[in-house]
C-alpha cells in the first residue's frame, strides 16, 4: 500500500489498527492509487493463494492540518464512505466522482449505486463503485442504513455528526460490557445525537436490528410500554398488557433499543427497563435522560461538553459552529481574530451543542463579533432553532424551562441560590449560601445531589474534595429566576456568599506566609472567582466597607502574588479615598497598603496610599503595620530612583522587625534593604541575603525565599555578576511548582542571564516559557517583559524588522500598565531600539513599531512565537551600535 501511495503522490496521514488514511492533491491520482492497490493485493505472491480483502472509500473535501494530523468533517465523511463498502470494493462519493468523471483512465468506469444513508445519519450520499480490469465487480448490497439486512428506524439528521470520537468509543465499550447504558447530561448537551450515532455504528447485520423509541411527546407514564410496542411494530393482544406482549415478543430477539428522553417518565422507564433486562437476555438498552434510571445493571455515561479548542487547532465545538454556520450559507474566513471569536463564543456557551447551533444560526444576520457581544442576553439571542424540532428544543430558554419544570420547590430554590456562585464551589459553601428559613442546612447536600442527578449541577471529582459548578447557561437562567423573587432575595444570597468567603479568607490569612502556603494558595485559587464576586458585592455598598478591608488584609499576600490586579484596585480605591469614620484605623492602614500593592505599576496612585498607611501606622502605634508600611515606602523610593530617601526607611523596618522577632516581616524588610544597599554598597548584599533567607526558612515561607533569590539575582545582573545571577535563578526555578505568580519574573531574569552569556537559544526558551506562563495567568506585566526579551533577541540576530514590531508591542504594553523600566531592562531596551533603528532607518523603524503598538494581546502573543518572514530580517548596520 505504501509503495502504491508513493507512486501516485499520496501522503499517508495516519494509521489506526489496520486502517490507512491518505490524502492526494489530485482526485484522479487518488482513484488510480486505489485501483493500483487493489490490483497489487490480488497479485501479491506472498499471499500464497489467500485473498486479502480491503475496502476503500474516496471522498473530496476540506480539512485542516494540525499537529496531530488532518481534521474536519470531510475526513469523517470519507471514513463513512469506506465503512459501507465490502472487502475488495472501491467506493467513490458524489463530490469525488464529479472531479474524476471526465478524466477516467482507459478501462476505468464508475458504476452508479444510487443514494445511500451512511452511518453518520446525515443527508444521503450518492455512491459510485470504481470498476477496472483486475477488480472484483459483484458485491452484496452496501452496508448502508438503507440495506434491508440492517433493520432500523434511525432518522436522518439535517446536520453532520461532528467530533465525539472518544465519546462514541466509550459508550460502545459500555454497551458491549453491559446491557443498559444511560446517557445523561444537561438539556442541549447532545445526548440524543450521541445515542443515535452509537446506535448507527452498532448496526452491523448481526441480530434483529436497532430501533429508536422517542418518548418526548409521551406525557402519561401508563403508556410507555405501549409506545415501545408500537415503535417496534408488535401487535397488541387482547387480554394481555402492553408490557407482557412486549416481553414475550422480545425474549428471543437480539436488539438494541434506544429510549430517548426518559426524564419526565423516569419511574415508568425504569420499571420497563428493569423488566426487559430480566426477561430478554439478548436485548440491550441505550437510554437518554437528564436523570438516571437508578436501577441495577445501569451504566451511567455523563455526556461532556464539546472540546472548545486545542493547542493544535480548533476543537469539536468550534468545528460544529463553523459547520452549522456553513449550513446557514455563511462561510467564515478564519483569521486569528475570527478564530479567537469562535473559540470564545463556544467557551461562553460551555461547549453545549444546542446553544452553539442556535448561535451559529444567528450568523445569517449578525457578525461574529455581534453574536459574541450579545451572549450575556443569550436567552433572547438564541432562538429560532429547527422548526422540525420539539418546541422545547427550538430555543435555549425552552430547553432549560423544561428541566426546571421537573424540579420540586426545594430543588428550584436551591438552584436559584446556587446562581450566586461564580465558577465552582464545594459543599460547605453551598450549605452556607443555600440554607435559609425554608431549607435546613442538613438538607442541602441531598438537594445538591438531586440537582447533580438531574444534570443541572455538574460535579468535579478531580481533586481531593468534590466541587460543583453550574454551566453558565444554567447559571444565567437560575439568576433570572432568583431576580424574579425580588432585590431582597438577591442581596440575601449575595450577603451569605460574601460572609462565607470572608470566613475562608480570614482562615487562609494565617497560612499564606507559612509552610502550608502552597496548599492554601491553590485552595484560594480554586475559589478565585467567588472571592472576586464577594469583594464586588461588598464594594457595591458603603455598609460593607469594613468587611471589604478585612478581605484586603486577609488576602493581601494572595492578591499580590498571583491575581491580576486592575479590577480589584478599581473596587478598593473608592473606599480607601473616603472610608466611614467607624472603620478600624489599623484595618484601614492594612487596606491602604494592599491598595498600594495593587497599584504598584502606577506609582502616581501607589505612593500616596503608602504615605497615608505610614501615617496611620505611626498614629495608631501598630508595630506590624509600621514595619510593612516602612518597607513599602522604601520600595517606592527605589522604583522612583530615590534610594537615598528609602534607605533610612528600610533600615528602620529591619530594626523594628528584629525587635518583634517576626521572621516573616524580617525576611521581607531585609529583602527591601538588600535591594537599596546594592546601589551604594554591593558587598553588603550576600550577608543581607543570607540573613533574609534564614528568616524566611524559619517561617517556612518558601515563596519569600524564592522571591529573595530572584531579587538578589536582579542585583547581580545590575552589577555584572552574571554567573551568580544565573545560579540563583536556576535554584529558584528548580522549585517552580511553589513559585506561582513569581514564575514569569524568574523566567524572564533567567532569560537575561543566559542572553548575557551569549546562550541565545536557552534565553529564547526562557522568554517563550515566560510568555506562555504569563498568558495562562493573565499577567500583563509578564507578557510585556517576555515580549521585550524576545525583541532583544531579534535585534541581536539582526532581524531588525521583527525586533521593531516586538519593541513597539512591548512599549505599548508597558504604557498600558504604567510600568517604569529600571535596570537592567531599561538598558537592554534602549540598546535594542538603537540597533533596530540604525538598521532600518528612523521612518521604517517607527512604522513597524506603530504596528506593534496597535497589536492586541492575542495578536502579539502569536506574532512573538511565529517564525520570522524574510522581510523581517535586516542586514547588520555598517557601524556597530554599542
Amino acid at each position: 500500500m505504501r509503495a502504491a501511495l508513493g507512486r501516485h503522490q499520496g501522503e499517508e496521514v495516519d494509521t489506526q489498527g489496520d486502517a490507512f488514511f491518505a490524502v492526494f492533491s489530485s482526485p484522479r491520482a487518488c482513484l488510480a492509487g486505489a485501483i493500483d492497490i487493489q490490483r497489487a493485493m490480488a497479485a501479491d505472491p506472498l499471499l500464497a493463494g489467500e485473498k486479502l480483502r480491503v475496502r476503500m472509500g474516496i471522498h473530496s473535501g476540506e480539512a485542516e492540518r494540525t499537529a496531530t494530523g488532518l481534521v474536519g468533517l470531510d475526513v469523517h465523511r470519507a471514513a463513512r464512505v469506506a465503512g459501507v463498502a465490502h472487502g475488495g470494493q472501491v467506493l467513490v462519493s458524489e463530490s469525488a466522482a464529479a472531479l474524476v468523471r471526465s478524466s477516467l483512465g482507459e478501462g476505468v468506469s464508475l458504476l452508479d449505486l444510487g443514494s445511500h444513508r451512511l452511518k453518520d445519519l446525515g443527508q444521503p450520499e450518492r455512491i459510485y463503485q470504481a470498476a477496472a480490469d483486475g477488480l472484483e465487480t459483484d458485491f452484496p448490497p452496501l452496508k448502508s442504513l438503507d440495506n434491508p439486512a440492517l433493520p432500523n428506524n434511525l432518522p436522518a439528521q439535517v446536520g453532520s455528526f461532528v467530533g465525539r470520537r472518544s465519546e462514541v468509543a466509550q459508550v460502545r465499550e459500555l454497551l458491549q460490557s453491559g446491557r443498559l447504558v444511560t446517557l445523561t447530561g444537561a438539556g442541549g448537551c447532545g445526548k440524543t445525537r450521541l445515542a443515535l450515532q452509537v446506535a448507527a455504528e452498532l448496526l452491523d447485520g448481526v441480530g434483529d436490528g436497532v430501533f429508536l423509541v422517542e418518548l418526548a411527546a409521551v406525557l402519561d407514564e401508563a403508556v410507555v410500554a405501549d409506545a415501545v410496542r408500537e415503535t417496534l411494530r408488535i401487535a397488541p393482544q387482547p387480554g394481555r398488557s402492553a408490557e407482557e406482549v412486549l416481553l414475550g415478543a422480545l425474549e428471543p430477539q437480539r436488539l438494541l433499543v434506544v429510549l430517548d428522553n426518559c426524564e419526565h417518565l423516569i419511574g415508568a422507564c425504569a420499571k420497563l427497563a428493569d423488566s426487559l433486562l430480566r426477561h430478554c437476555p439478548n436485548v440491550r438498552l441505550l437510554t437518554t435522560s437528564r436523570e438516571t434510571l437508578g436501577i441495577s445493571g445501569e451504566s451511567i455515561y455523563r455526556v461532556p461538553s464539546l472540546s472548545i479548542s486545542r493547542e493544535d487547532g480548533l476543537g469539536d465545538a468550534a468545528l460544529l459552529f463553523l459547520d452549522r454556520a456553513r449550513g446557514q450559507g455563511v462561510a467564515i474566513d478564519l483569521g486569528p481574530a475570527e478564530r479567537e471569536l469562535v473559540a470564545s463564543i463556544c467557551r461562553r456557551l460551555d461547549g453545549m451543542p444546542l446553544a452553539i447551533e442556535l448561535a451559529a444560526a444567528r450568523t445569517r444576520s449578525m457578525s461574529l463579533a455581534s453574536v459574541h457581544d450579545r451572549l450575556d442576553q443569550r436567552f433572547r439571542l438564541l432562538t429560532g432553532g429547527s422548526r422540525s424540532a420539539l418546541e422545547r428544543q427550538q430555543t435555549l430558554r425552552a430547553t432549560v424551562d423544561w428541566s426546571y419544570s421537573l424540579l420540586n420547590e426545594a430543588e428550584r430554590a436551591t438552584l436559584r441560590r446556587l446562581s450566586g456562585f461564580a465558577g465552582g464551589f464545594d459543599l460547605p459553601a453551598a450549605e452556607a449560601v443555600c440554607a435559609a428559613e425554608d431549607i435546613d442546612v442538613f438538607d442541602v447536600a441531598d438537594l445538591v445531589g438531586s440537582l447533580v442527578d438531574k444534570s443541572l449541577v455538574a460535579i468535579d471529582r478531580a481533586g481531593a474534595d468534590d466541587r460543583y459548578h453550574l454551566l453558565e447557561t444554567i447559571r444565567q437562567y437560575a439568576a433570572e429566576r432568583l431576580l424574579e423573587e425580588g432585590e431582597t432575595a438577591v442581596r440575601s444570597v449575595a450577603g451569605r456568599h460574601a460572609e462565607h468567603y470572608l470566613s475562608l479568607a480570614t482562615t487562609a490569612e494565617h497560612f499564606l506566609t507559612g509552610p502550608e502556603q502552597v496548599h492554601w494558595m491553590r485552595r484560594l485559587s480554586a475559589d478565585d472567582e467567588n472571592l472576586r464576586r464577594a469583594v464586588e458585592h461588598l464594594a457595591s455598598d458603603r455598609a460593607g466597607t469594613e468587611q471589604l478591608f478585612r478581605f484586603a488584609k486577609a488576602l493581601g499576600a494572595y492578591w499580590l502574588a498571583d491575581v491580576p490586579f486592575a479590577e480589584l484596585s478599581e473596587l478598593l480605591l473608592p473606599r480607601l479615598a473616603d472610608p466611614p469614620a467607624e472603620v478600624d484605623r489599623v484595618l484601614y492602614g492594612y487596606a491602604l497598603l494592599v491598595g498600594a500593592g495593587l497599584n504598584r505599576f502606577q506609582l502616581g496612585a501607589a505612593m500616596p496610599l503608602v504615605e497615608r498607611a505610614l501615617a496611620v501606622a505611626r498614629e495608631t502605634g501598630d508595630e506590624r503595620l509600621l514595619v510593612i508600611a516602612l518597607a513599602g515606602s522604601a520600595d517606592c523610593s527605589f522604583i522612583l530612583r530615590a534610594s537615598s530617601d528609602g534607605l533610612p526607611l528600610a533600615e528602620e523596618a529591619v530594626e523594628r522587625a528584629r525587635r518583634l522577632q517576626d521572621p516573616v516581616l524580617l525576611a521581607a524588610s531585609l529583602g527591601t534593604l538588600m535591594t537599596l544597599r546594592a546601589e551604594t554598597d554591593p558587598q553588603a548584599v550576600p550577608a543581607l541575603l543570607e540573613e533574609a533567607l534564614a528568616a524566611a526558612a524559619l517561617a517556612g515561607n518558601k515563596r519569600a525565599e524564592l522571591s529573595l533569590l530572584n531579587n538578589a539575582a536582579v542585583v547581580a545582573l545590575r552589577t555584572g555578576e552574571i554567573e551568580v545571577a544565573e545560579r540563583q535563578l536556576e535554584r529558584a526555578y528548580e522549585r517552580r511548582e511553589e513559585l506561582g505568580g513569581l514564575l514569569h519574573h524568574v523566567l524572564v531574569n533567567l532569560g537575561w542571564a543566559r542572553w548575557e552569556r551569549k546562550l541565545d537559544g536557552e534565553a529564547r526558551t526562557s522568554f517563550e516559557e515566560a510568555l506562555h506562563q504569563s498568558r495562562r495567568n493573565g499577567d500583563s506585566a509578564g507578557l510585556a517583559y517576555s515580549t521585550l526579551g524576545l525583541a532583544c533577541l531579534e535585534a541581536a540576530a539582526r532581524r531588525c524588522g521583527r525586533a521593531a514590531v516586538l519593541l513597539g508591542s512591548a512599549d505599548g504594553q508597558f504604557e498600558r500598565i504604567g510600568e517604569i523600566l529600571i535596570a537592567p531592562e531599561d538598558r537592554y531596551h534602549d540598546e535594542a531600539v538603537a540597533s533596530a533603528r540604525s538598521a532600518l532607518g528612523p521612518e521604517e523603524y517607527e512604522r513597524r513599531a506603530l504596528r506593534g503598538r496597535a497589536m492586541g494581546v492575542q495578536e502579539s502573543f502569536e506574532f512573538s512565537l511565529a517564525p520570522p518572514s524574510p522581510e523581517e530580517t535586516s542586514p547588520a548596520p555598517a557601524t556597530p551600535v554599542a
